[in-house]
């Protein structure tokens, strides 16, 4: 289950952050396919986690828009990481046209998830 933490400038548009919002968890999913986890479509409830956080005042940083993706680590997705990362980049950045300054940060650790009940 890849955990998106997206962090954007102040000025950025509720319309941008919406575009976003509908483009990660498909520009995710597909970027982080692997034989261990392969992109069948859109994920399911609980597949993703997306969070939006505006920067501070006191936050340090340049660009616009940074995303953080964090998910388990298969052999296969650190073969072609920065790959990945560029994809996620490139979907984010055809989404958003006005946005310049994109970072997009691929995390990818050991790691295990449980989900309780329904999503």
């Amino acid at each position: 289950m890849p955990l998106i933490e997206v962090v954007h400038a102040p000025g950025i548009s509720d319309d941008v952050l919406q575009r976003l919002a509908e483009t990660l968890p498909d520009a995710v999913a597909e970027g982080v396919a692997c034989p261990e986890e392969p992109w069948v479509g859109p994920p399911s409830p609980g597949d993703i986690d997306v969070r939006f956080h505006r920067r501070g005042p006191f936050d340090v940083g340049g660009l616009e828009l940074v995303v953080e993706v964090r998910t388990k680590l298969f052999e296969s997705r650190r073969e072609n990481k920065h790959e990945r990362s560029r994809f996620i980049h490139d979907r984010i950045a055809a989404a958003a046209p006005e946005l310049r300054n994109i970072g997009v940060w691929l995390v990818l650790s050991e790691g295990s998830w449980f989900q309780s009940g329904e999503p």
